[in-house]
């Protein structure tokens, strides 16, 4: 798999800072090739500090690809100090799960559900948050 990024981790970001992680994933086939993207903003000034995206390969889903968003985007905001952040995406069924709202019924995204709630919980504070899809991009 390949990922690449437009800031590199080595970016320090402050730990008293708020920022806004949004992420998104899909895949044309479900499951097929598959992709995802990720920005992180600065929440107090908007400004994007790090983006970054994965191509996952041909055989992922949809759902799939919106976890590989979020994790690839948590563990690179936590790699670069961020200690505080607002996740978003378009994914209701991510959300929801990471959430608590809804269970995890797929047996593929298990591990991509416990990886995502374990590097949440290494942040100092996080909250997870449904936005529209015309907002995400």
């Amino acid at each position: 798999s390949t990922a690449a990024s437009s800031a590199t981790i080595t970016t320090k970001l402050s730990p008293e800072n708020i920022y806004v992680l949004q992420f998104d994933g899909g895949s044309r086939g479900n499951p097929g090739v598959a992709g995802s993207g990720m920005v992180l903003y600065d929440a107090d000034e908007g400004t994007e500090v790090w983006s970054g995206y994965r191509y996952m390969g041909d055989k992922y889903t949809n759902n799939e690809a919106e976890y590989t968003g979020i994790l690839e985007g948590l563990r690179c905001a936590y790699a670069m100090g961020a200690r505080s952040v607002v996740v978003q995406g378009d994914s209701l069924l991510v959300v929801k799960q990471l959430e608590g709202a809804w269970r995890v019924k797929a047996e593929n995204l298990r591990p991509y559900y416990q990886k995502a709630m374990k590097l949440l919980k290494q942040f100092d504070s996080f909250h997870v948050c449904h936005m529209e899809r015309a907002k995400n991009g």
